[in-house]
């Protein structure tokens, strides 16, 4: 995980094709919560989404221990925090997809496939961008 940017106004952050990049990406970004003031509520959101959205890549888009890696960018402005996931994976548009049904009980629900259906309740608004050889998925937060 690299640091590219982390003040106030914003945070970017390089996370290498590792799962264990994201864990070791978090108190990066619980330092840009505090630094940038966000509530606790806030910033249990960012860390849900930013925890899904660079997740998703590295587990079902990438290919295993290639070079391939995530630009996570978050940025205060208009009252909102601004994320953008930028990878070098397959084209994947997460918001084409529709939202599970509704379970039923625990003990008959599939495993994982919630992820993209939580995000999408905890943001305002989300948006995809196919670009030449990757992704850049957008989520703003209202703060």
């Amino acid at each position: 995980m690299e640091v590219l940017r982390l003040d106030a106004g914003g945070v970017t952050l390089r996370l290498a094709n590792a799962i264990g990049e994201i864990a070791a990406a978090l108190p990066v970004l619980q330092d840009f919560g505090r630094r940038a003031g966000l509530s606790r509520k806030a910033q249990n959101r960012f860390e849900v989404i930013a925890e899904e959205l660079a997740t998703n890549p590295i587990r079902h888009g990438f290919t295993p221990g290639s070079a391939q890696a995530i630009e996570l960018r978050a940025e205060i402005a208009d009252g909102r925090l601004w994320l953008v996931f930028e990878d070098d994976g397959p084209a994947f548009d997460p918001w084409a997809h529709t939202d599970p049904a509704p379970l039923g009980d625990l003990a008959s629900a599939p495993e994982g496939g919630l992820g993209i259906a939580m995000v999408r309740k905890l943001a305002e608004s989300v948006g995809h961008d196919a670009l030449p050889g990757g992704n850049r998925v957008r989520v703003v937060l209202a703060l």
